[in-house]
């Protein structure tokens, strides 16, 4: 890239990078005071944030490496996080299919077929790609499961198969992932990470699911609730910091050769040395005028400077490809170039057959284990990560229809129509 274009685009990512630091920074304390119990680990990684911005504001010489370090750190919390996310569906998946033997609700009217017109119907009104593929596996991911294990293994083995010719570490990441939704494989260090969230994990899987009386199906589902909103509040905190992580590395990277408008950057750091300030005496609501005039200030700034953000598609500038990263939609995402092996040879079809029999015994040890109603929920979890490869509008109708038929507990086909009906149907 040229001299001239760089420094276009470093002023730029400048620009919207502390802009956006400043805004969510203050919108992070908020939530770090309000939210006590799910801040964990996090407001110890805040204290070491801070001290780096703090030098950072007061002129001082600031290296990224402990910037990265942070990353790492909440990489690997966010990675653990994830793994109960993914035992917490599972059980949702179960006690939804259950709660209609306790509790009084409206029979759903409509016959599997009805319900698969409807379905498919909302589905046609989805013109962006990517959001009907999500819509899809929300789908699989809710309907029944009746069948074989063996059927299963080869589902799972045939719609692996559409890999073949992609790198290995990339299937490698698919089969680490499958196995930790599957409840098979958990990060290092899990349990001992997160130990209120492991308790509720544990009383659920120790419950009796097949002779639970209303009374302790309240409370297991009570409990798993409770668990739920606090991982969903522990994914919030971590998502907002590693949002001004990344924001922070940006400004750290770029700063050197941006042509800075004073004035923006003025505001910009008397919010920042402000809200600190407060967020250090917990008395964020009593922020004078200025600060608050301040942060209006830069509001327009984002949207202005993303428009001159251009990288090339072959980048070279290693801190072009970091930055290009940062401020991407993945906030977790690897700045380190990942060295080519083997691993990074394309899979062929020997090898990917070899890895789905390895991941189907991994399943069968673990469903011999299991209770029948969590081994069905693994099923529609593990099936709704695989690629989505329905043929045509009929064969994906001719699925949702013999799902709904082969269950014949009708408490648990209506439950799956009810919820589909609620997180398919009716968002759109």
């Amino acid at each position: 890239m040229e001299a001239r274009e760089r420094k276009k685009v470093m002023s730029a990512a400048y620009r919207y990078a502390y802009a956006r630091l400043a805004l969510n920074y203050y919108t992070f304390c908020e939530m770090m005071l309000e939210q006590e119990t799910s801040a964990g680990k996090i407001r110890a990684y805040e204290q070491e944030f801070g001290a780096v911005l703090d030098r950072f504001l007061d002129g001082e010489e600031c290296v990224t490496e402990e910037l990265e370090r942070l990353r790492q750190s909440t990489r690997r919390d966010m990675e653990i996080l994830t793994s109960y996310g993914d035992s917490f569906s599972i059980y949702e998946y179960v006690l939804n299919r259950m709660e209609r033997r306790f509790a009084k609700m409206d029979a759903v009217a409509e016959t599997p077929e009805e319900f698969a017109d409807s379905l498919l119907e909302s589905l046609r009104l989805s013109r962006d790609a990517m959001v009907l593929d999500r819509r899809l596996r929300s789908i699989v991911s809710q309907l029944p499961v009746r069948y074989t294990r063996q059927k299963f293994y080869s589902l799972v083995t045939d719609k692996l198969t559409t890999y073949i010719g992609a790198d290995r570490s990339g299937v490698e990441g698919l089969l680490y992932m499958l196995r930790t939704s599957a409840m098979i494989e958990y990060p290092e260090g899990r349990e001992e990470a997160e130990p209120e969230l492991q308790a509720v994990l544990a009383q659920v899987q120790a419950a009796d699911l097949r002779d639970m009386d209303e009374e302790s199906f309240k409370a297991c589902f009570g409990k798993l609730n409770g668990a739920v909103d606090l991982f969903h509040e522990k994914v919030d905190v971590c998502l907002a910091f590693e949002g001004l992580l990344n924001d922070l590395y940006v400004v750290l990277l770029s700063h050197k050769e941006a042509i800075i408008d004073a004035l923006e950057d003025r505001a910009f750091r008397h919010v920042m040395k402000g809200v600190r300030e407060h967020f250090k005496n917990e008395r964020l609501e009593a922020m004078d005028e200025t600060l608050t005039e301040s942060l209006e200030d830069l509001e327009g700034i984002q949207e202005s400077a993303v428009e001159r953000i251009r990288f090339r598609e072959e980048e070279t500038d290693e801190d072009l490809k970091k930055i290009e990263k940062l401020l991407s939609a993945s906030a977790f995402a690897p700045l380190s170039e990942e060295e080519a092996d083997r691993e990074e040879q394309p899979a062929d079809r020997a090898w990917i057959e070899e890895k789905g029999r390895q991941f189907c015994g991994q399943l069968e040890e673990a469903f011999a284990k299991m209770p029948r109603p969590v081994m069905r929920a693994v099923m529609a979890n593990v099936l709704s990560q695989l690629p989505m490869n329905f043929q045509s509008v009929d064969e994906l109708h001719k699925y949702v229809v013999g799902s709904l038929l082969s269950c014949t507990d009708f408490a648990e086909r209506e439950a799956s129509m009810e919820i589909l009906r609620r997180d398919v149907i009716e968002q759109e």
